[in-house]
């Protein structure tokens, strides 16, 4: 069951426009802006696996992209609607899934997810800036993934010597 659950999000993370090569790309390109090194690709995809591959986030996953999902059928008197449609500062359950991804790994992961979601560049961006459907939570998750996963690549190389 559980490898299912994890092949679950990955696949309803494609099926919303995030692949696993997305999110080894953001990674890769922040681990260069960041620390300024080559990436190794066989760590960066083990650190990506190590981050996709737990049961705790599958779950948000699938949780978050359901709700935004579930925006977009709401019917459109509903307050709440509006609110999703604009990304409503305020709102922030979409930053509370996400940092539950990212303290599974560590306080940096966290910190990090947070310069990411302020600056949103790459894919980041391009889904928070869609106008024909909701993304809410999407662009959260992936910038928690990119984040967990830079910050599980500097361990998987021996920890964070900067």
């Amino acid at each position: 069951m559980t490898k299912e659950l994890q092949e679950s999000a990955i696949t309803t993370l494609a099926r919303r426009g995030v692949t696993t090569n997305d999110i080894a790309e953001g990674t890769r390109t922040f681990l260069s802006n960041k620390y300024k090194d080559t990436t190794n690709e066989e760590v960066l995809a083990k650190s990506i696996a190590h981050v996709l591959y737990k049961d705790e986030v599958a779950d948000i996953i699938l949780t978050a992209i359901y709700l935004d999902e579930q925006a977009e059928v709401m019917p459109d008197d509903q307050p709440l609607k509006a609110r999703l449609q604009r990304d409503a500062n305020g709102h922030n359950v979409d930053e509370i899934l996400a940092i539950a991804i990212t303290q599974q790994f560590s306080a940096a992961a966290t910190v990090h997810y947070g310069l990411l979601d302020d600056l949103k560049p790459g894919l980041i961006g391009e889904i928070n800036d869609k106008t024909d459907s909701i993304n809410v939570y999407l662009d959260d998750i992936l910038a928690a993934l990119i984040a967990s996963s830079a910050m599980s690549y500097l361990e998987l190389l021996g920890g964070n010597q900067y």
